[in-house]
């Protein structure tokens, strides 16, 4: 292979393509490295010289890290995973899951061992982790095609695992650092058993620093008080608007539609955040077992969950982005196994095939048993977690928890001109508050600082339905083209994918074509065309 091929294999992004705004996506993930100096850091994490390495190749890429295979001449090999330069907060992020990682394998936790980390300047040219190999493999989506014990024997090893994170004590909100990579006068925590070497720090999830936040002199924690937990982020979102907002277009193209084109407020998303941060000292629960500070893995998906041969999970990997929250903030299923959209689901009843599943044609038997092995994964994930981990089960338990963490999550997503699902949270809030708030020592409950008018929460409402119906739109839409919601593919797919959604185009502008304004509109913000992503 000849340097400038291999080069651009080393550093450039060739896992899959962008049906559209490709040039950006591959601009944010290229890297150029010295590649001998990466491979002389390997060698001597092992104590072993440059000379012993046999191959050096790239071995997966995700949405923010690059990983190399570094194969030595006695068998072993060691894993170099890089962050991409778009990858946020930089050094925080390497420094909080290098100290991460270590912290939960020494709880009993599986995870790859940490043989060397940079987080400043290098001749390597990047910040970087060395890693041990992990035995076993990814589940991946092999996950759909488990069998019921196979499924089960996987979910019940995850809450093992799990309660072992809920039982750990942590002093305070925020994430886990080495004391010696956070820079001098940067707010810190030590946590007791550690010998002062390890910390809770800044939040190092990607929300605190995405854009100019980064840049804020803002509170970024640690925080050892559940009240100021659910302000920071609204107050974060509230500095950069200050200090950055600008009427802009929803982020999301498809969405703009519903707003009839126009430019949205920041201002608007600023009431929010204030009635918002108005709200937030009665979401503290007053059972302080839901205050404790717990750590989560930050996206337990099949991905990430390592297995041997037999289903018994080898390791988590990925822990980058991790937080220490509050129980009821950190509590949740985790995505990959929660069904909340199904009624039999909630409802937290058994799942079971219907009695005429085998006399089912094709098509249907298909769609069914998909349906019951989503039904089975939740049932099962919530039954083992009722079972096993009660600090988790008694934060799932709360009726009100699922609707405080959207709403604690909603108020610090970066604002993009979208300012209605904060809103919709607002009057949901509202609606439900005798449930919600926590009671007066007296055992009343206090009123609710916020209100609307009945005209403005029907209004929200109906916005937020019409953006429902362009979710499950867009969702069928990318599944035709074989595309991720932000137009990713496999290289494969890519041709067909650009041929189907020129065709979709020419539809959806045909459809339009009585209307010269909306065809313009429509053709202007076509989902799958190339975008000033700023506007």
């Amino acid at each position: 292979m000849k340097d400038d091929d291999r080069n651009r294999e080393l550093f450039e992004y060739t896992s899959g393509r962008w049906i559209y705004n490709e040039p950006r996506r591959l601009a944010e993930r290229r890297l150029a490295f010295n590649v001998d100096e990466l491979k002389k850091a390997a060698a001597k994490s092992v104590n072993m010289s440059i000379s012993d390495i046999t191959s050096f190749t790239k071995l997966a890429e995700g949405g923010f890290n690059r990983v190399f295979n570094i194969s030595m001449k006695d068998g072993s090999a060691i894993l170099a995973r890089l962050p991409y330069p778009s990858t946020l907060p930089g050094r925080f992020a390497v420094a909080s899951e290098v100290a991460t990682l270590d912290f939960v394998r020494a709880h009993g936790i599986p995870t790859p061992r940490v043989l060397g980390y940079s987080v400043d300047d290098n001749a390597v040219g990047s910040e970087y982790i060395l890693m041990e190999k992990l035995p076993g493999k990814p589940i991946g989506d092999g996950w759909f095609d488990l069998s019921e014990q196979e499924r089960l024997k996987v979910l019940l090893e995850i809450v093992k695992l799990e309660t072992k994170l809920f039982n750990i004590d942590l002093p305070v909100s925020g994430s886990i650092y080495y004391t010696r990579d956070l820079p001098p006068g940067v707010p810190k925590v030590h946590i007791p058993g550690s010998a002062g070497e390890l910390c809770i720090g800044p939040y190092a999830s990607l929300r605190w620093w995405f854009g100019e936040r980064g840049n804020l002199d803002i509170n970024r924690g640690p925080h050892d008080d559940p009240r100021l937990v659910l302000q920071a982020p609204a107050e974060k979102e509230l500095a950069w608007i200050r200090a950055h907002g600008q009427p802009r277009l929803p982020f999301e193209r498809a969405y703009r539609e519903t707003f009839d084109y126009q430019r949205q407020n920041p201002e608007e998303h600023t009431k929010s955040l204030m009635d918002y941060i108005r709200l937030a000292p009665h979401l503290v629960p007053t059972d302080t077992n839901l205050n404790l500070p717990v750590l989560r893995h930050p996206d337990l998906q099949p991905n990430n969950i390592f297995v041997s041969e037999d289903f018994t999970i080898t390791g988590l990997i990925d822990w980058q982005h991790s937080l220490v929250l509050p129980t009821f903030l950190a509590a949740g299923m985790p995505k990959s196994f929660q069904n909340y959209n199904d009624e039999e689901s909630i409802s937290f009843v058994p799942p079971q095939l219907p009695n005429d599943f085998d006399s089912m044609g094709d098509e249907d038997r298909v769609r069914v048993q998909e349906q019951y092995r989503r039904r089975h994964v939740h049932f099962f994930y919530l039954g083992f977690t009722q079972r096993m981990n009660d600090r988790h089960w008694h934060a799932l338990e709360h009726e009100s928890g699922l609707l405080k963490r959207r709403l604690f999550n909603d108020a610090g997503s970066p604002w993009e001109g979208l300012n209605t699902p904060l809103q919709m949270d607002l009057v949901r809030v509202l609606e439900n508050w005798s449930n919600i708030a926590s009671p007066n020592s007296d055992g009343t409950v206090p009123a609710c600082p916020v209100v609307f008018t009945e005209q403005e929460a029907q209004r929200r409402a109906a916005l937020d339905e019409s953006l429902r119906e362009t979710d499950s739109e867009m969702e069928r839409i990318n599944n035709v083209l074989g595309v991720a919601s932000d137009g990713w593919t496999t290289n494969e797919m890519f041709e067909s994918a650009k041929e189907r959604a020129m065709l979709i185009r020419e539809e959806g502008l045909a459809a339009v074509s009585d209307d010269p304004w909306l065809r313009e509109m429509t053709e202007r913000h076509w989902p799958f065309d190339d975008c000033d992503e700023d506007e």
